[in-house]
């Protein structure tokens, strides 16, 4: 049996004391692992350098854009995290079908397609894709941020060394964002306890299923999650009343939206009927909506959706990655069994998106 150093050894039982009480993070604190992603000299299979445990405390640092092809990574940036992020059992799946470490969860945000896959482009976010981002303002492209011919890639969400503060290790300066604007916080110091005053609930730590996670609304005239996917498509965010989303009273209860609302607009609260609690309330499967009081499985009256509510972050199996939930089947990452129109998904809030009565 190889003997372990001392301070190998003390590593590796701080790995099995520390408790993994965070909601799914990894490459951060005592998981910050040099040797996971990077070498020293390239020779076959080299083993991992002594980490001073300095270097394991919270890491807030940004990669440089200019180092994303470089700095001594094993493999190129997608195919190094696809390495753990791809039918391997020791992380979550993020590619196609979920043969990962969770097979059978519904993925809270879906699975990525890949230039040159089996999966449909179009259907979400595609690695490697150069593509001008849909609705981005100023126009982003990867190439755009990043070294040319690249494509997208992980790292242009992902913080590739982790950020405590931030759900998922999000970047908060994704696309067009201003360092900090984009910043998604959750509750880590305690899975399964809430804290209203952070974007999202992680109910599960290690548990990437829609279920184990709910969103909060510390702001109920913003969403921390739109602001995120703003960075590269602003155009489709903005609060009631600007020209992205519009909202003006037009009379007799109608309001003038250009766009769909991803914040300060609760199901029900405007215009009376242009969308229905009670609607959402009579579905079995339903989708996911922020809520500032943690009223998730009450239906109160604070509900809200945003962008997630409609899309799956990676995507799915649909155009734009909507979620066709019809609110009668059983739930995928495509909607659920029964769901397969546009309507479907209206549905879930909104009576005009049926010809049948609410149920």
């Amino acid at each position: 049996m190889t003997k372990l150093s001392p301070l190998w050894a003390g590593l590796a039982l701080a790995s099995v004391l520390v408790p993994d009480a965070r909601g799914g993070d990894y490459h951060v604190g005592p998981t910050l692992v040099c040797g996971d992603c990077h070498v020293m000299h390239r020779a076959e299979e080299p083993a991992p350098a002594p980490v001073d445990p300095d270097l394991r405390a919270e890491n807030d640092a940004v990669l440089p854009r200019e180092e994303r092809a470089g700095g001594l990574l094993r493999e190129d940036v997608n195919d190094l995290c696809l390495s753990c992020h791809d039918g391997s059992s020791r992380a979550a799946d993020v590619l196609g079908h979920n043969e990962g470490s969770s097979p059978g969860a519904i993925r809270q945000a879906g699975y990525l397609n890949r230039l040159g896959g089996a999966n449909q482009a179009g259907t979400g976010h595609t690695l490697g894709s150069n593509d001008m981002a849909p609705g981005s303002s100023p126009p982003w492209q990867a190439d755009l941020d990043g070294p040319p011919g690249g494509g997208l890639d992980c790292i242009h969400c992902h913080l590739p060394h982790g950020r405590r503060a931030a759900y998922r290790n999000l970047r908060a300066d994704a696309g067009n964002n201003l360092p900090g604007e984009g910043l998604v916080t959750y509750n880590d110091e305690l899975a399964g306890r809430n804290d209203l005053a952070r974007d999202v609930f992680v109910r599960r730590a290690r548990d990437y299923d829609e279920s184990a996670v709910d969103f909060n609304e510390p702001d109920a005239t913003d969403s921390a999650m739109a602001r995120f996917c703003a960075g590269c498509h602003g155009e489709f965010h903005g609060v009631p009343g600007s020209k992205a989303i519009g909202g003006l009273d037009v009379g007799e209860g109608h309001v003038g939206f250009v766009r769909h609302p991803a914040s300060g607009v609760d199901i029900g609260g405007v215009g009376g009927e242009l969308s229905s609690l009670e609607r959402l309330r009579s579905h079995r499967t339903r989708v996911k909506v922020m809520s500032s009081s943690a009223s998730w499985s009450a239906l109160g009256p604070d509900l809200t959706p945003t962008c997630i509510t409609c899309h799956k972050a990676h995507g799915n199996g649909n155009p734009f990655a909507l979620i066709l939930r019809s609110g009668r089947g059983a739930p995928t990452e495509d909607g659920d069994t029964d769901g397969n129109s546009l309507e479907d998904l209206c549905g879930q809030c909104h009576v005009q998106a049926s010809p049948l009565a609410l149920p």
